[in-house]
């Protein structure tokens, strides 16, 4: 099925770079009229001049952190006077918990300003964009849907990492979060599904040396991360009337790094092992 969302309004938080620009990128060339948000207003012009450079049209940049209840309330204020309706909704802000150290070094602000960004915003998003607007559209005559959710999570859900005990916490939460949503707002005509996404390439990648870049690789099954492109088009599915059976949903795409119990370089080769 050809995903297409023309007349479609998009809402991406966190779409001014890597992961969230791509999303942006996916949507407008699906023939969406995006909005899209950052958290200061540096990451919003460079979000809004990498879309122009690459010729794209017909989206809105918004500052707004989502951590904050006043701007995301000026946000969606923003997307009534100028678009007069909210279809899809991208929950990809995030606070990355990164530099937190060992948890007994964290402070509770390290952590309730990751689950503020992670969770509380989510929440804000979703219930401003579910209480403004697809309460109050009426249901899609083949899906029977007012409005549709994709939260970017992460595979860190089950699967932790180190020293990242905030934003761990906070896609744990996000994935028990989804399914309420996915539970209470679903017979209102709101579906909600989560994309756990696992390692991905972003510009923090050119920080990696190459043994750390192979290194990472080496923990996949197809030798390869995820990029935007692919996070892009597995939420442009998930928010398509192609999945429109799907609600409550953890959509994993790690490369296979979290089917297998390790790393080959991990395991016994077993292959001259025979039974006596």
């Amino acid at each position: 099925m050809k995903m297409e969302f023309k007349d479609k309004v998009v809402l991406v938080t966190g779409g001014c770079r890597n992961t969230g620009l791509e999303i942006v990128d996916g949507f407008l060339r699906a023939g969406a009229r995006v909005f899209f948000c950052g958290s200061n207003g540096k990451s919003v012009d460079e979000g809004r001049a990498a879309l122009e450079k690459r010729g794209l049209s017909g989206f809105t940049a918004v500052k707004c952190d989502v951590g904050r209840k006043e701007d995301v309330d000026a946000m969606m204020d923003r997307i009534a006077a100028e678009a007069g309706r909210l279809d899809i909704v991208i929950s990809n802000a995030a606070n990355l918990g990164i530099g937190h150290g060992e948890t007994l070094e964290m402070t509770e602000e390290m952590l309730f300003d990751t689950l503020n960004v992670n969770l509380g915003g989510t929440f804000r998003i979703v219930q401003g964009a579910a209480r403004r607007f697809f309460l109050k559209q009426e249901r899609d005559p083949q899906t029977n849907q007012r409005g549709v959710v994709v939260c970017i999570g992460s595979n860190t859900s089950e699967r932790v990492s180190r020293k990242r005990l905030a934003y761990c916490t906070s896609k744990g939460g996000l994935d028990a979060m989804v399914r309420a949503f996915a539970t209470d707002l679903g017979p209102m005509g709101i579906r909600v599904n989560l994309l756990a996404p696992g390692y991905i390439w972003t510009d923090r990648w050119n920080w990696l040396s190459d043994e750390v870049k192979a290194r990472r690789r080496a923990n996949t099954l197809t030798g390869r991360e995820a990029d935007g492109q692919d996070v892009a088009a597995a939420a442009m599915f998930l928010a398509s009337d192609g999945a429109r059976a799907f609600q409550g949903a953890r959509l994993v795409m790690d490369s296979g790094s979290s089917v297998q119990l390790y790393p080959e370089s991990c395991e016994d080769d077993t292959s001259s092992m025979r039974l006596k």
